[in-house]
C-alpha cells in the first residue's frame, strides 16, 4: 500500500452521457467503483469529491465505509473545484488525483507514478503531442491545495492554472506505461454514449478472454 492519498473527482451531471456520471453503469456496476475499488487496494486513504450535497448522498449510498464523501468547498465548478476541496480532506503528504469516469485504471500505472514522487510537487502524464493528464496524477497536497487556491482566486478554473503554480513538475512520456498498460486504458474516459457503447465491449472481450482461458 502507498503511504499516499487518492482523491476522486466525481464531479456532477454531464449533459453529453445524461445523469450523473459517476453513476451510470459499465456491465451492471457504477462507473466511480471501478476506480474507487482499486483505489481503497493501493492507498491508505481515499477521498471522493461531488459537486453537490444531493450527489454525496447519492455516492454515500454504493461507496464502502471507509471512504470518505466530501462536497466542493469552494464556488465554482471543474475538476479544480474538485482537487482544491479534496486536498483539504486528504491528510497523506502527497496524494493521486483520479476522475470517476476511467474504469480501466492499472494499478501498475499508479505505482510508477507513485514511484517518481520524491522531489516533485506534481508527477504527470504527457502524450507525445504534448497533451497531459492532470486527472490521472500524484501531487504533494499542500503545494497543489496552495496553487490552486491562488489559481481560483484570480478567476482561473483550469488545472492548468493550478500546474502552472507548482514549483517542480515533473512529466512523464505516456508511452513508458505501455509495458504495464499496452493499450493506455488507464487513461481512457466515459465521456459520452460512444464512450460508454467502447467501454462495454471492452469489458466483454475481457470476460470472453478470461472464460476462454479457463
Amino acid at each position: 500500500m502507498l503511504n499516499a492519498g487518492a482523491l476522486v473527482l466525481a464531479g456532477g451531471e454531464s449533459r453529453r452521457i445524461g445523469g450523473f456520471k459517476a453513476l451510470v453503469e459499465l456491465n451492471g456496476k457504477p462507473l466511480i467503483l471501478y476506480v474507487v475499488e482499486k483505489a481503497v487496494k493501493l492507498f491508505v486513504e481515499v477521498v471522493v469529491v461531488a459537486s453537490s450535497e444531493r450527489s454525496a448522498r447519492e455516492l454515500k449510498k454504493i461507496l464502502p465505509r471507509n471512504v470518505r464523501v466530501v462536497e466542493d468547498s469552494v464556488d465554482g465548478r471543474g475538476p479544480l473545484v474538485g482537487i482544491v476541496s479534496g486536498a483539504r480532506e486528504v491528510s497523506s503528504e502527497y496524494m493521486a488525483t483520479l476522475p470517476c469516469d476511467s474504469p480501466f485504471i492499472k494499478i501498475e500505472v499508479l505505482n510508477i507514478l507513485y514511484g517518481m514522487h520524491v522531489g516533485f510537487d506534481a508527477v504527470i502524464p504527457r502524450w507525445p503531442n504534448g497533451y497531459i493528464e492532470p486527472l490521472h496524477a500524484i501531487y504533494r497536497r499542500k503545494t497543489a491545495l496552495s496553487a490552486g487556491l491562488q489559481a481560483l482566486k484570480t478567476g482561473r478554473y483550469r488545472v492548468a492554472e493550478m500546474i502552472r503554480r507548482l514549483g517542480k513538475v515533473r512529466y512523464v512520456d505516456i508511452e513508458d506505461f505501455r509495458g504495464v498498460d499496452a493499450e493506455l486504458l488507464t487513461f481512457f474516459n466515459v465521456n459520452s454514449i460512444e464512450d460508454l457503447r467502447r467501454a462495454e465491449d471492452i469489458v466483454k472481450a475481457r470476460l470472453h478472454t478470461s472464460f476462454r482461458d479457463r
